[in-house]
């Protein structure tokens, strides 16, 4: 009896993990949100040259109204542009 119910729990351990995702999958559907990018730099500079931006912008202390035109001035005259696909 313990025999069976120990084989039962492995076989559904063995077929559920055939049920799990891949994860390079949900990855791949992640990256599909618009996002700053440059061709040739990594995601960490891209980070970095976002937050230099919005860190500026928050010094000269301008209106709500004029940041997200400012955040947008300031990347894209870094060679930044704004897009769902992926340059890698």
């Amino acid at each position: 009896m313990k025999f069976d119910v120990f084989s039962t729990i492995i076989f559904s351990m063995i077929i559920l993990s055939g049920c799990a995702s891949d994860p390079t999958t949900y990855q791949s559907v992640q990256q599909q949100e618009p996002t700053w990018q440059k061709s040739g730099v990594s995601q960490n500079d891209v980070n970095s040259a976002l937050q230099k931006c919005r860190y500026d912008i928050g010094m000269a202390n301008v209106s709500s109204e004029k940041e997200n035109t400012l955040l947008t001035a300031c990347l894209e005259s870094k060679g930044y542009r704004h897009t769902t696909n992926r340059l890698n």
